[in-house]
């Protein structure tokens, strides 16, 4: 009985262990995504401003100029913070597949201890018959775990090199911001005080994006 409860409880740990790593992985990842949304929300309200205050004082060439700069210093602030929220997701996706990986390792060799056990021990074809359909319940759920991590995963990692695109339904937003409390909060983000005037005015290729 001992042992049967032993290995019993092996299968149903390993698979407990499965459930939390994939529900820990995916939280994280959604966590990272509407994260890296709504810093793109921040961005577009931010640079929306700035595109009107060009249009404004396009007249005066020393305050374009510095709109201009400002707007450069800000997309590299933004590129910066984007991308780390990618790799971020990269690297917890990667950590989630490879723990998956590690437990779908220890039920496979569990499942060839117990079928080698009913195979040489028991000698009844029922027994061993039932052990391969109870075995074979587990790998269903390891199939779904795999099969939720890459439909999450898919769209960004296969994009490799384009991945730091900006999503295009994103865009779409109230291009206005409420008030100078949270214009301020925007400056502070991608355009801190010091950094403005530390370049030597070249203007970064993608002002214009």
């Amino acid at each position: 009985m001992w042992i049967d409860l032993l290995n019993e409880g092996i299968s149903l740990l390993l698979l407990i262990g499965l459930g939390l790593v994939l529900y820990r992985g995916f939280k994280k990842n959604q966590t990272l995504l509407q994260e890296r949304e709504e810093l793109l929300k921040r961005y577009l309200l931010f640079r929306g401003d700035k595109q009107v205050r060009l249009k404004v004082y396009r007249e005066d060439e020393k305050l374009y100029r510095e709109l201009l700069k400002t707007v450069s210093n800000s997309w590299k602030n933004f590129k910066k913070a984007y991308d780390q929220y990618l790799f971020s997701f990269t690297q917890n996706t990667a950590k989630t597949k490879l723990f998956l990986q590690l437990i779908t390792l220890g039920l496979l060799i569990n499942s060839a201890r117990l079928l080698l056990a009913d195979f040489t021990l028991s000698g009844r074809n029922i027994h061993l018959l039932y052990t391969i359909v109870r075995e074979f319940s587990s790998y269903v759920l390891v199939i779904l775990s795999f099969y939720l991590l890459r439909t999450q995963t898919h769209r960004l990692l296969s994009l490799k090199g384009e991945a730091v695109k900006m999503d295009r339904e994103i865009l779409f937003y109230p291009n206005n911001l409420t008030g100078e409390g949270e214009k301020e909060v925007l400056y502070n983000e991608f355009d801190p005080f010091e950094t403005i005037g530390a370049e030597d005015g070249k203007e970064d290729q993608n002002t214009h994006r």
